[in-house]
């Protein structure tokens, strides 16, 4: 089984990250409880994500899950985010 982990976020300007620099996967997992648009929400914000929250969101209802990589600085904010808005996350070092 293949897994795909998608390139960190940037904001107005490219993060610098070194390939020494530890990544992390913030994993949204799917549930029978969230609309589209509650999950849509935190990948845009959170993550400040280039690829659409509406792709991932779609990604986590098809597949079960969603992976995207963000750097360790990051991670507390990226899963609290969902975690806040009661929707299942998990973070694991890559």
């Amino acid at each position: 089984m293949s897994q795909t982990v998608e390139a960190p976020a940037s904001d107005a300007q490219p993060e610098s990250l070194s390939f020494d620099e530890p990544l992390w996967a913030v994993i949204v997992w799917n549930d029978d409880v969230n609309t589209f648009e509650h999950v849509i929400r935190p990948w845009s914000r959170s993550l400040a994500h280039r690829r659409p929250g509406e792709q991932l969101t779609i990604k986590v209802h098809q597949e079960g899950r969603s992976i995207v990589a963000v750097p360790r600085r990051r991670r507390p904010v990226a899963v609290h985010k969902f975690l806040e808005r009661r929707i299942q996350a998990s973070l694991e070092q890559t």
